[in-house]
């Protein structure tokens, strides 16, 4: 279905926020992990590979259970860092799609949109979004004629920019092709030191190139930052 793809799953946060001694990616959602769950959606959709970015080990004994590649991040210096340390594993031709290991909800149709309209609309990147009516902790989409032209984290948005409540899932398809340039550009981050992979939306619409957004239900794409997050994922699946 999809055999130019290579997926990169985000799995180094540290999750302090969980408050448990279990690596976030490994902690479970009916019965599953969320990595299981997030690498098991892509699976169905037979890319070509799928890389997990870790840096702790069990993390990574777990990923090479399920059959998949791994990079490791050693320090932890943001989603551009982790991304780039994933990228000599993706080979030079095709597309990657990368997601977080923390949405669990996400499933193979979704991951499936996005990369249609991703080639049918000739984006060199696509990100997949959603309108929330409370966007507290999301990058927000930044659109100018129509246009996605940047993503802006919270801790950096201005007032303005914290009222628009389209927002960014972490997950993107984007074009192999030329992509260690554009990811050499990504300055750090002057309020948190890190190198921020959603400020590759501006660099790759500054250049000219096509930016496309797929929407899409955001209780598909919720993520798991605390105790309480996961806890209310477990419940709504309990009440399915």
């Amino acid at each position: 279905m999809m055999s130019s793809v290579t997926y990169v799953v985000l799995a180094g946060g540290e999750g302090v926020r969980m408050k448990s001694d279990i690596p976030k990616p490994l902690r479970k959602i009916g019965g599953e992990s969320m990595l299981e769950r997030v690498v098991g959606a892509a699976v169905k959709t037979d890319p070509r590979k799928i890389v997990v970015v870790y840096r702790d080990e069990r993390v990574r004994d777990a990923a090479l259970g399920l059959g998949c590649g791994v990079a490791f991040q050693e320090e932890p210096l943001g989603t551009a860092d982790a991304f780039g340390k994933a990228l000599p594993e993706c080979g030079g031709t095709g597309q990657i799609i990368v997601t977080c290991a923390d949405i669990p909800m996400v499933n193979a149709g979704l991951f499936g949109d996005l990369y249609k309209a991703h080639m049918d609309e000739n984006n060199y990147l696509t990100l997949l979004v959603s309108y929330v009516d409370d966007p507290a902790g999301y990058g927000r989409i930044i659109e100018e004629g129509g246009r996605v032209v940047k993503i802006v984290e919270e801790k950096e948005a201005d007032e303005r920019e914290r009222r628009i409540n389209l927002i960014n899932s972490g997950v993107s398809c984007i074009n192999r092709e030329n992509l260690e340039e554009y990811l050499g550009k990504i300055k750090r981050s002057p309020v948190k030191g890190e190198y921020y992979l959603t400020d590759l939306v501006g660099i790759i619409s500054g250049s000219g190139l096509n930016v496309g957004r797929v929407i899409c239900d955001f209780d598909l794409i919720r993520g798991v930052n605390t105790a309480g997050e996961l806890e209310n994922i477990r419940e709504s699946l309990e009440d399915e």
